[in-house]
């Protein structure tokens, strides 16, 4: 499965929990074979310039995937990995995308949790 969204991904390098935030059409997540991946369209020019990376992980390395809710009320999905970065992906497909995690063997969690 492949969503097109917004991402909002931690930075490092800058300190003090900057982040990158990627409106629609930007953000991509894909999931399937036992991974998820969360990147940026043109992800290389931002990840050099502020220092982001994208997600890829198995179950093992994403810990928790969740819907959430932005400051503006964005609904969405978001991802913890197992080093305590927090990934966020912004859709209104959200159920869907959280489905295709649970059956790719990922943990999804029902509660709805805040950016």
């Amino acid at each position: 499965m492949q969503k097109t969204g917004g991402a909002n991904f931690p930075v490092g390098g800058l300190g003090g929990g900057a982040r990158l935030n990627a409106t629609w059409p930007f953000g991509v997540l894909v999931v399937e074979a036992g991974r998820v991946r969360l990147r940026i369209r043109l992800f290389g020019v931002f990840g050099r310039v502020f220092g982001a990376r994208p997600l890829e992980g198995t179950p093992a390395e994403v810990v928790e995937v969740f819907p959430c809710r932005g400051r503006l009320g964005t609904s969405g999905v978001g991802l913890r990995t197992a080093g305590g970065e927090r990934y966020y992906f912004w859709t209104g497909a959200g159920t869907e995308v959280l489905d295709a995690c649970r059956r790719e063997g990922f943990a999804v969690s029902a509660e709805v949790q805040r950016m």
